[in-house]
C-alpha cells in the first residue's frame, strides 16, 4: 500500500494482489472515478473481483471492492454511489447487452467477462440484467442460452 497513490486506477486496484496472478479485464473511467474489473484467477479458472478508485491531487487510489457486481457510495451523498454490473460471459461471446432502468447498454465482452458502470446514481431497486450476449455476429437470448 502506498500514501502517494499510483499512475492508473488498473495500478491503484492491483494493491495486494500478486502480480503474478492478477491482470486487469477492464476499466471504466469518469472524471475522478473508476472502476476496474480484475481476474485474479486464471485464465482457465478466472475469479472475478471489483474495486472502485479514486483520483485525488493526480493519484489514483483503491476504493471499496468486492467479489461481486453491486452498488457503493463513492462520494459524501450516502444516496448516490458507483453501480458496477458484471459477470461471466460465453466462451464465444464478443458483446453483452445489458437492461437496466428499461434502457438497453451494450459492452464488448473480453477474455470472457463483461463490465457495465452508472455513475453517480441512487441505489437501485431493479437491478441491471443480462439481456443477451452476441456469439458469431447474432444476438443471443441469455434465457436461450441458460437452457442449453
Amino acid at each position: 500500500m502506498t500514501d502517494t497513490g499510483f499512475d492508473s486506477p488498473e495500478s491503484g486496484a492491483m494493491v495486494g494482489f500478486p502480480p503474478e496472478f492478477c491482470r486487469p479485464i477492464a476499466t471504466r473511467v469518469s472524471g475522478d472515478d473508476a472502476y476496474v474489473l480484475l481476474n485474479t484467477g486464471s485464465m482457465t479458472q478466472p475469479y472475478l473481483y471489483g474495486v472502485n478508485c479514486r483520483r485525488e491531487n493526480g493519484r489514483w487510489f483503491e476504493g471499496g471492492s468486492a467479489n461481486g457486481p453491486g452498488w457503493e457510495q463513492t462520494g459524501h451523498d450516502p444516496d448516490v454511489g458507483t453501480l458496477s454490473f458484471w459477470g461471466d460471459a460465453p466462451v464465444d461471446a464478443d458483446m453483452v447487452r445489458v437492461e437496466f432502468e428499461a434502457r438497453v447498454f451494450e459492452e464488448p465482452v473480453i477474455d470472457r467477462s463483461f463490465l457495465v458502470v452508472w455513475w453517480r446514481v441512487r441505489a437501485p431497486h431493479d437491478w441491471p440484467r443480462v439481456q443477451a450476449f452476441r456469439i458469431a455476429g447474432r444476438w443471443i437470448d441469455s434465457d436461450a442460452l441458460r437452457r442449453q
